[in-house]
């Protein structure tokens, strides 16, 4: 496996990417590759890759002699990427049939094109505007939800819209696709040209979210029947895409349980959240609990089964809805995802309280700013769409409809999973079995502080110690501080790994800003699978 890091350019991807994907592949049929999120750069990055790999006959060549990609799995910014490689052909040929150069022309007539999707944009704040008054001295997660208030605003507080329009813009400008976004994530409309590739999309589905208008909660459950089975974590789900079939991974869905809610009732004051898991974790914390809100009051409870729950996107996604799915990075700030939303902001009230730069009353003023943003999102539904709804079915979401008992919820995939590597291994293992061993590439483009909390994770390390593979964890972000939620621990390879050992196996890439590493084999935690990293 290797790792690319701190891509800027096509130019210096693709030097990186030709240097190193022959040593990769050598000797090995069998490959994944898997991105991290990074917004543009993310995509950028891939863009590279992917004219390097199709370039040496090992993404979407047909000979069999050669090594192959087989799974080509992305997240975030990354989804960006495959859901154009992979169903525009016109986008297809860009990348592929030309080189540095033209790629990188290409590459930014599509940001100019993007660009005219949020120029001259009002720095209206609307209901917000005292946050947006604040800025920085909220800190900087609060503040960077505040610089892009003005951009939700316009697009009616919708991430959907503001995705939507990108694609509209740059399919339309630059690659003359107009029908781009419309075009089904299914096997008739992936290119014939990755036959035999299998391209998945990671997400995150919400363990429960509020039906506003109809003042309910949805709580999902391992098992619907006991709502002592409540989920506390976003789950790790992949929508992938072969040559015959489309599926979801896994291939199964939670059911529910739906209590009523009291219109009136403050969020901070409520109790929809009690019992959650928030920041700091405590020892007791786990996967599953006991929603308590209905202890207090005479609230009526249904039982939804996975069958009565509704399928994502109406069972038959495009590919712009799949990939907003995968990328809904501030979906934490959705207020209808309860314990998502409650966890972030007891992450932002961990900072208020610890800091050092803050007097006592500031805290107190500060933290009484936090709680009205929380009331006040809660009590309007304003920032409702930052995350992606189920129930989006038309290819335009300026007709999204308002959300149900049974709909589901998603936000970006690196909350679960930041490379998307574990799902991809799994996809492969489902179709392929567990004997052969594999060669992972991972594009890490969320490397932006000197940490690798990205690819540790997938290791037994200090931060999971006395952690089983899949159990609760709150792990620290690939940025400063803890991540916006916990999950449940990614760790997939046996081996142990220290920071500093992985750090220490990266090297510079000549004439870039990129590093590279090449792993110990790595063996799978389930079936002792060989992995090279």
């Amino acid at each position: 496996m290797f790792f690319a890091k701190q891509a800027t350019s096509a130019f210096f991807i693709t030097a990186a990417a030709t240097t190193l994907a022959p040593a990769s592949a050598q000797n090995q049929n069998d490959i994944l590759w898997t991105g991290s999120g990074g917004g543009w750069r993310a995509m950028v990055a891939q863009s590279a890759y992917a004219q390097v790999f199709s370039k040496l006959g090992i993404l979407g060549g047909h000979d069999d002699t050669k090594p192959q990609i087989k799974v080509m799995a992305d997240t975030s910014g990354s989804s960006w990427f495959s859901s154009q490689f992979a169903f525009s052909q016109n986008y297809f040929n860009a990348v592929v049939n030309g080189n540095a150069t033209s790629l990188g022309q290409f590459t930014k007539a599509w940001m100019d094109a993007y660009a005219t999707t949020q120029s001259n944009i009002p720095n209206n704040c609307d209901i917000l505007q005292e946050l947006c008054d604040m800025g920085a001295s909220t800190g900087p997660a609060l503040s960077q939800v505040a610089s892009l208030i003005p951009l939700a605003v316009y697009y009616n507080r919708s991430w959907p819209e503001i995705v939507y329009a990108m694609y509209n813009a740059t399919s339309t400008m630059v690659y003359d696709d107009p029908n781009m976004v419309s075009v089904k994530a299914s096997s008739s409309e992936k290119l014939v040209d990755l036959s035999g590739v299998d391209i998945c999309f990671h997400t995150s589905l919400l363990p429960n979210a509020r039906a506003r208008d109809a003042d309910t909660i949805t709580y999902l459950a391992r098992d619907y029947t006991n709502v002592s089975s409540s989920y506390t974590v976003p789950l790790p789900y992949d929508y992938c895409i072969g040559d015959t079939e489309t599926e979801w991974l896994p291939n199964s869905w939670p059911g529910g349980n739906v209590y009523n809610l009291d219109k009136n009732a403050s969020f901070t004051s409520s109790n929809v959240v009690k019992g959650f898991p928030m920041f700091p974790a405590k020892e007791s914390d786990g996967l599953y609990v006991t929603p308590e809100h209905d202890k207090d009051s005479d609230e009526t409870i249904v039982s939804l089964s996975p069958a009565e729950m509704s399928l994502p996107f109406g069972n038959d996604p495009t590919v712009v809805q799949i990939s907003v799915a995968a990328s809904s990075t501030v979906g934490y700030i959705s207020e209808e995802l309860a314990s998502n939303f409650a966890q972030y902001f007891s992450i932002q009230d961990f900072g208020i309280q610890h800091s050092s730069s803050l007097t006592e009353v500031q805290k107190v003023e500060l933290k009484t700013v936090v709680d009205k943003l929380q009331d006040l999102l809660w009590s309007t539904g304003f920032m409702a769409n930052a995350a992606a709804m189920s129930g989006w079915t038309e290819p335009n979401p300026d007709t999204m409809p308002p959300a149900a008992e049974s709909n589901y919820w998603f936000t970006d995939g690196g909350y679960t999973d930041g490379p998307a590597a574990a799902q991809a291994i799994a996809r492969y293992q489902q179709r392929y079995g567990t004997s052969t061993p594999i060669k992972l590439i991972i594009s890490n483009q969320n490397y932006y502080t000197d940490n690798n909390n990205n690819i540790i994770n997938y290791f037994s390390y200090s931060g999971n110690e006395g952690i089983e593979p899949g159990a609760f964890i709150w792990p620290m972000g690939v940025g400063e501080g803890p991540q916006t939620n916990p999950q449940m621990s990614k760790q997939i390879f046996g081996e142990a790994m220290s920071a500093e050992e992985l750090s220490g196996l990266f090297e510079p890439v000549s004439g870039t800003n990129l590093t590279m590493a090449v792993l110990p084999v790595a063996t799978t935690v389930d079936n002792g699978e060989s992995v090279f990293v």
